[in-house]
C-alpha cells in the first residue's frame, strides 16, 4: 500500500511540472506554440489594452455615398488608401461600397459623375468593434478640370514615379472680387482630374488660378500659375519633379495647347541661353526630360554676367505645338526650395523654329534671388544676346 501511495504522489507531481513547462513555452517572450501570439508582444503585454485596435488587426469600413441633392450616389468611383496598399472600388445601386483595411488611417477620393471630387482623411484609432461606416457627400458641379500630367521622372532613375502618383493639392481661384479656394489629394493621369470652381470674369476684370502640387512620392513640389481663361475650361501641370541638393535649380514647363488636356512633352535640348556674346552651350550642364530640365551645375553663369533663358518648342512629340495656342506657365525652383514662375501669354499662335524667350539669371545667380522673369513675351524667331535682360537685371 505505502509503495502505491509513493506511486502516486509521484505521478501527480510530475503532471504538474509538465503542465507548468507547457505554460511557460506557451507564452514565454510572447511566443505561442512556435509562432507570435496575435495579441500577446514580445515583452508579455497585452496589445488590446496598450494600442488601438486597428494597430494590429484589419478593419472592414463601410462607404456611404450621398448626392449632392440628397439621396444615394451609385456607381461613385473611389480611390481608397490605407497603410498598406492602394486601389479603387464603386459604389452599389444604393450608394454604398465596402472595403477591408489595414492599419489606423485611411484616406478616400470620391469621384462625382461630372468629375467633380471630394476627400476626406479617415482614422480609425478609436474603433474598438473592426467596423466603420463612413459617409461622403459629393460636391456640387464644378466648371475648371485640371489635369495632372506625368511627363518626366527626374534626374535619377531609382527616383521614378508609381504609374498612379497621389498628389497633394491646394488652389485658389479669383475672377474680379470672388475668390474660392480648395485642397485635397489626387492621383495623376489624365483620367483623374481635380474639378474645381474658376468663375468666368469679364473682360476687365481681373482672375488668376493658382494650383501647388506637391508628390506623396517624393515630396516635391511643381505650381501653375495663369491669369488666362481658356475657352475649353482646362489646365495642365507637369507632376512634381525629383530634385535634391546636387541640382542648382530646376525648370519645369506647364504649357498645353489650347483645348488639349495633356502637356507638350519637349525632347532633351530645348532649353536655350544666351548672354552678351551670344549662344551659351548647355550641354555639360543641364540634365532634361519631357519638358523639364536640372542645372547640375552653375557653370554657365559667371559673376557679372547676365544670361536669359528661352524656350524652344519645336522639338515637341509630332511637332505638337506648331500651329497652336500654347497655354500654361514656366516654373523655377533653387535647392533651397524658393520658386518663381512666369505664363505663356500673346495671342498668336507658336510657329515651329521660334523661341519663347521668359527668365534672366542676373549676374550668375546662386538662388532664386537672382532669376527675374520676362513677363508678356512674344515668340521669337531670332535670338542673339541677353540685352533683354537690362530690363530687369539692375
Amino acid at each position: 500500500m505505502t509503495r502505491l501511495w509513493i506511486f502516486l504522489v509521484v505521478a501527480l507531481i510530475s503532471m504538474h511540472l509538465a503542465e507548468g513547462s507547457r505554460r511557460r513555452r506557451r507564452y514565454y517572450g510572447g511566443y505561442y506554440r512556435g509562432g507570435m501570439s496575435s495579441h500577446k508582444s514580445n515583452y508579455g503585454l497585452d496589445l488590446r489594452k496598450v494600442a488601438p485596435r486597428c494597430s494590429y488587426k484589419k478593419t472592414l469600413v463601410r462607404i456611404v455615398v450621398e448626392g449632392p441633392k440628397g439621396g444615394g450616389y451609385p456607381n461613385a468611383l473611389i480611390s481608397l488608401q490605407d497603410e498598406k496598399q492602394m486601389g479603387k472600388i464603386y459604389t452599389n445601386r444604393n450608394g454604398v461600397a465596402k472595403a477591408v483595411v489595414k492599419g489606423c488611417k485611411i484616406s478616400l477620393i470620391v469621384w462625382g459623375k461630372n468629375l467633380q471630387t471630394t476627400y476626406e482623411l479617415v482614422s480609425l484609432k478609436h474603433n474598438k468593434i473592426g467596423k466603420e461606416t463612413i459617409y461622403v457627400k459629393v460636391k456640387s458641379r464644378c466648371n475648371y478640370l485640371l489635369h495632372l500630367d506625368q511627363r518626366n521622372d527626374g534626374p535619377v532613375s531609382e527616383n521614378d514615379f508609381d504609374e498612379d502618383t497621389y498628389i497633394q493639392y491646394q488652389y485658389v481661384a479669383k475672377s474680379g472680387g470672388y475668390k474660392e479656394a480648395g485642397n485635397g489629394i489626387a492621383v495623376s493621369g489624365s483620367e483623374n482630374p481635380i474639378c474645381i470652381n474658376w468663375k468666368p470674369f469679364a473682360d476687365g476684370e481681373k482672375g488668376s488660378l493658382k494650383v501647388q502640387a506637391v508628390s506623396q512620392s517624393t515630396a516635391d513640389t511643381n505650381v501653375l500659375h495663369i491669369t488666362k481663361q481658356g475657352d475649353d475650361k482646362i489646365a495642365v501641370l507637369n507632376i512634381p519633379s525629383y530634385i535634391d541638393d546636387s541640382y542648382k535649380f530646376l525648370i519645369c514647363i506647364n504649357v498645353w495647347a489650347a483645348g488639349d488636356d495633356d502637356l507638350i512633352s519637349i525632347d532633351s535640348g530645348f532649353l536655350n541661353a544666351f548672354n552678351s556674346m551670344g549662344s551659351v552651350d548647355l550641354s555639360n550642364s543641364v540634365d532634361d526630360d519631357g519638358s523639364c530640365a536640372w542645372f547640375k551645375d552653375l557653370d554657365a553663369f559667371a559673376d557679372g554676367e547676365n544670361t536669359l533663358l528661352a524656350i524652344d518648342f519645336s522639338d515637341s512629340d509630332d511637332n505638337e505645338a506648331d500651329g497652336e495656342y500654347l497655354e500654361g506657365n514656366a516654373y523655377i525652383q533653387d535647392c533651397n526650395g524658393k520658386y518663381t514662375t512666369v505664363e505663356v501669354t500673346g495671342d498668336e499662335t507658336y510657329t515651329e523654329g521660334f523661341l519663347w524667350p521668359f527668365a534672366c539669371i542676373c549676374d550668375g545667380a546662386k538662388d532664386i534671388r537672382g532669376v527675374k522673369v520676362l513677363k508678356n513675351q512674344d515668340f521669337e524667331y531670332s535670338i542673339s544676346d541677353n540685352s533683354k535682360c537690362d530690363s530687369v537685371c539692375h
